[in-house]
């Protein structure tokens, strides 16, 4: 008999976890209003791309350094939220030939820390 209770509870687990996957698509649909393209260059995406997903506010002095390394690591093209930047953060992002980016003023908290928007762009 265990072995029964066991595969309904591996049931019941896979089903759950996939009402709980479907909810945070819808969630990440709904909140997808809140971000204003400003630079879309996923056309410029290749077939075999590795991609980079970055939600990030005010990282002007770490965001060469940040892009350099993963440029190295293969990443060949970076998809930013940018959640209200007040430092150079966009004239950089706007420089990069291979970064599109997003912009929101909406609450980070919110969108459970960016993940909303990110599930929506991916």
């Amino acid at each position: 008999m265990p072995e029964a209770s066991a595969g309904l509870r591996t049931l019941w687990l896979g089903y759950r976890n996939r009402l709980r996957r479907r909810a945070l698509l819808l969630r990440a649909y709904r909140r997808r209003g809140e971000l204003s393209p400003v630079s879309d260059r996923t056309a410029a995406i290749g077939q075999g791309d590795v991609l980079c997903f970055a939600c990030l506010r005010n990282e002007g002095r770490r965001l060469p350094g940040f892009l350099a390394h993963n440029r190295r690591l293969g990443v060949g093209h970076f998809l930013v939220v940018d959640n209200g930047s007040t430092d150079a953060t966009a004239s950089i992002l706007a420089e990069a030939a291979d970064v599109s980016v997003w912009r929101t003023g909406a609450s980070y908290k919110a969108a459970r820390f960016g993940m909303d928007w990110l599930t929506w762009l991916m």
